[in-house]
């Protein structure tokens, strides 16, 4: 704050000792004025830098969504087929199994958010920002941290086929997995294994999906109109966009 001076001779009148409270008066009005909008400029730099911090995020996260779902959809298709496969054999027939891709899939980069809740700063952005931007890390929480998530029930299925085909698999010179020494029971066993790990990927398909979805929508709106009924037309479209490009989804997702 500036800081008042007054004068250092007494008032010798009444008109003297009221300008001189008046002087002083305005000068902390000035004061404070000047004080909180150094203050809102300083905010605004603040929400700006955020919105553009949580901007890249979005836009660099797009490549990990698009290589992720790429990805649970090799998985669906590497499982499905393996099942038909196995079934193929029959109970007792020779049976070799495809190993799966090599691929991983990785947890999209949501550190801004968090950071920002923790300092306070996120209480700048508006509230319809807060609650969009709140969704996105709810979405990233449920697909990806911990066993209970979406990709962690992917890796609990996957361990289940492990333990279905342990002692069993030998490695071929082609690198796939001769598993001709299951039993009938096991053999089904493998399959329902197989048909979960299909189903636990289109799970993560799902939750990746939701997430594009409101983070395209976040890219290409005002942050302003984003609860605008009128906005809700855009989030349609980019949701019936992705439910299209991913035909997995058609029977469990519905754009309307």
């Amino acid at each position: 704050m500036l800081d008042i001076h007054p004068a250092h001779h007494a008032a010798s009148t009444w008109r003297e000792f009221f300008i001189h409270i008046a002087t002083i008066v305005i000068g902390l009005f000035i004061a404070l004025t000047l004080e909180q909008a150094v203050e809102k400029l300083h905010q605004r730099h603040q929400r700006h830098q955020l919105q553009e911090a949580l901007q890249r995020d979005g836009v660099a996260n797009r490549e990990y969504l698009k290589d992720n779902i790429a990805m649970t959809q090799t998985i669906m298709d590497w499982a499905l087929q393996q099942a038909a496969t196995v079934e193929h054999a029959g109970p007792t027939g020779p049976l070799t199994m495809r190993r799966m891709p090599a691929e991983r899939l990785y947890a999209t980069d949501t550190g801004v958010w968090p950071a920002a809740k923790a300092s306070g700063v996120a209480s700048l952005l508006t509230a319809s920002e807060q609650n969009w931007f709140e969704d996105l890390g709810n979405l990233e929480r449920v697909t990806f941290e911990s066993n209970a998530s979406l990709k962690g029930q992917l890796n609990v299925a996957y361990g289940a086929l492990n333990q279905a085909i342990a002692g069993h698999a030998t490695e071929t010179p082609s690198g796939e997995l001769d598993l001709s020494t299951l039993t009938a029971a096991q053999r089904s066993t493998v399959v329902v294994c197989l048909r979960s790990i299909a189903e636990q990927a289109r799970s993560v398909m799902r939750g990746l999906v939701s997430y594009n979805i409101n983070n395209e929508y976040i890219l290409v709106t005002p942050h302003d109109q984003l609860d605008d009924p009128q906005a809700e037309k855009q989030y349609t479209k980019i949701a019936r966009e992705n439910f299209d490009a991913h035909p997995a989804l058609q029977y469990t997702f519905s754009a309307k």
